[in-house]
């Protein structure tokens, strides 16, 4: 197999920040093939660019001749919603304007909500098509909207944690990575990501507007500013020209439930638009990031739980919508 030649490049400063992003091209690369942009997980709060690397999606770029890239971008609380889009947008059109015109922007957990966000954007360059792995894809489900839904046991403290995410908001310098933690619930930002989910409040971070998750609950999705609606893609951005789709998640995920996945396919299902949502029985999150999957070694068959079933349709889907552009 080609071997990868990977570079780093600053593609935006911010108030003396460099956000980077990292480009990885096999040597039988050619000029304008496809480029895929990856988005990274961590609940937003947390994560680097290189955090539980898809090496299944990394080897099947490898083996195709296509460029990966991985890009970072600035955290909540301490940024906002439209910081982070803002930079997704910044890393997509560098890639554009310095790689190839031919992206797949594509995004896992807090990622999938990058990639969809900025695919829905009349500011991305259109891409070829966009991939959701376990993605946190609509902030509109009743899971962001109602709280009272833990993830992982929750937070008892729950209103100090409120302080120390206002005070983050407030005070702390913005960052565009955090190591994941080799323990998750004991780890501080871990905490504030719960304590978001059982309080319902990561719209309000996102918007920077606080009280609007409790609007939304009381009078629907109208009680959404115009300004903010670019944060909600599966409500607001489904567009007649949206891009081809792939959405996949394993159907056993205590993190970001499936639900979320399927309910989004059915809105692009209803709109009439290209999308295709892979289920894999019996996966947990990050299912596909436990062990290094190369999806063409014909000697690396063995398939517990038919995840590598799934993952290949997702990769042959990406091929047909390449082929197809």
């Amino acid at each position: 197999m080609a071997k990868l030649h990977t570079t780093t490049h600053v593609y935006k400063t911010v108030n003396g920040l460099e956000l980077t992003i990292d480009v990885s091209t096999p040597a039988t690369a050619q000029d304008n093939n496809v480029a895929l942009v990856h988005f990274h997980g961590g609940f937003l709060l947390l994560g680097k660019k290189t955090s539980f690397p898809p090496y299944w999606l990394i080897n099947a770029c490898k083996k195709r001749g296509w460029t990966y890239a991985t890009a970072s971008y600035r955290l909540l609380p301490e940024a906002g919603g439209h910081d982070i889009l803002e930079d997704s947008l910044d890393a997509v059109r560098w890639v554009y304007n310095n790689i190839s015109r031919r992206i797949i922007i594509a995004g896992s957990s807090a990622g999938g909500h990058v990639a969809f966000t900025t695919a829905a954007s009349p500011l991305c360059p259109k891409p070829l098509a966009l991939l959701c792995v376990y993605g946190m894809v609509d902030f509109l489900n009743s899971r962001y909207v109602h709280p009272g839904q833990r993830l992982r046991g929750g937070i008892p403290n729950e209103d100090e944690i409120l302080k120390e995410i206002d005070s983050a908001i407030q005070n702390a310098k913005i960052i565009d990575g955090y190591p994941m933690p080799a323990k998750l619930e004991a780890d501080q930002r871990f905490k504030w990501a719960s304590t978001m989910h059982q309080t319902a409040r990561y719209i309000d971070v996102l918007t920077r507007s606080p009280g609007l998750t409790e609007k939304i609950a009381k009078e629907g999705i109208q009680a959404i500013p115009e300004e903010h609606r670019a944060l909600f893609p599966a409500t607001f951005g489904l567009n007649a020209d949206f891009p081809p789709t792939v959405l996949i998640h394993g159907d056993a995920d205590d993190l970001v439930d499936v639900e979320l996945s399927a309910s989004v396919a059915a809105k692009f299902q209803n709109a009439g638009l290209d999308v295709h949502f892979e289920r894999v029985a019996g996966q947990v999150h990050g299912f596909e990031t436990t062990e290094n999957i190369d999806l063409d070694d014909e000697n690396n068959v063995e398939d517990l739980g038919g995840k590598r079933k799934s993952l290949k349709r997702v990769v042959e889907l990406l091929e047909r919508y390449a082929k197809e552009s």
